[in-house]
């Protein structure tokens, strides 16, 4: 199914989020936004629903934890513990109740993907991922080893680009200290079998002829944060997520030795642009 949203409603939907939350929240949720856009242009996914999913993924952020554990407690099937001790990822499981009061013509597959971009599934729809690898790479994060992600946009397969940055999250709840929802921990370990079970033991790079719309399609300036205001903004709410959540929400930082992952051979993605006055650039 396709979303019904045309450019008057995703400008509704646009002011209604600027009103819900903070302004560092905002410009997070644009940039998501713009980005998975550009991702599934590259990837071959419905572009509107990822504009869509990538603005509205934090709706629920603007709820204090208090309000998000009645939510979730009511309303999902997220374990108590998890309510208790995890509440930073609650936002993404009570999402699809929530916006489907203020907006009921989102589809099935958009909420799906808004309520999976914190833990992920063993099994996630093209958009799911697009949506993940949005909130991680958006042009306001500056964190190290957000780079050889972006770098690989266009390079690699989808399957490949999200366990990328799925890695990147696990790593990041790691080094940080951060508890880890048991979901995480089963789908970590569904996409590594799934990974291994591949040929080669990796789900490889796009094929030719994707790699050259790719680099087409691809601006990679556009995937990183050109200008100063919106990354530091960006980055504030980035921080809160960090703190208030053990949810991948936010990639490691650089490895002791200030080295970070290797990017993928031949790195060559050029050319992405919003596609019309829809996404707001971030600027």
């Amino acid at each position: 199914m396709i979303a019904l949203v045309d450019a008057d409603r995703f400008e509704e939907m646009r002011q209604r989020l600027q009103a819900r939350v903070k302004p560092s929240r905002y410009a997070h949720s644009m940039g998501v936004s713009q980005a998975a856009e550009q991702l599934a242009r590259i990837y071959g996914v419905n572009e509107s629903d990822a504009a869509v999913a990538g603005l509205l993924h934090d709706w629920d952020k603007a709820l204090s934890f208090k309000q998000l554990r009645k939510l979730a407690k009511k309303h999902t099937k997220v374990p108590k513990a998890v309510r208790k001790n995890i509440p930073g990822v609650l936002h993404a499981y009570t999402a699809p109740y929530s916006l489907k009061k203020e907006f009921p013509e989102l589809t099935d597959e958009v909420l799906q993907a808004i309520e999976r971009h914190t833990c992920a599934a063993p099994e996630m729809a093209d958009l799911d991922m697009v949506v993940f690898i949005a909130d991680i790479i958006e042009p306001g994060r500056t964190f190290g080893d957000v780079a050889p992600l972006r770098d690989a946009v266009g390079e690699v397969s989808l399957e490949e680009l999200f366990y990328m940055t799925y890695k990147a999250t696990m790593i990041y709840l790691l080094e940080d200290d951060k508890a880890i929802h048991p979901d995480s921990l089963i789908t970590w370990n569904a996409w590594v079998a799934k990974r291994e079970a591949s040929e080669g033991g990796c789900f490889g790079s796009v094929s030719a002829g994707d790699a050259g719309e790719a680099s087409e399609a691809v601006d990679r300036r556009a995937l990183t944060a050109d200008a100063a205001p919106s990354a530091a903004a960006s980055d504030e709410a980035a921080g809160a997520t960090a703190h208030e959540a053990a949810a991948p929400e936010a990639v490691s930082s650089p490895k002791a030795d200030g080295s970070s992952a290797d990017a993928p051979e031949a790195a060559c993605v050029r050319n992405v642009r919003p596609n019309g006055a829809r996404i707001i650039t971030i600027e």
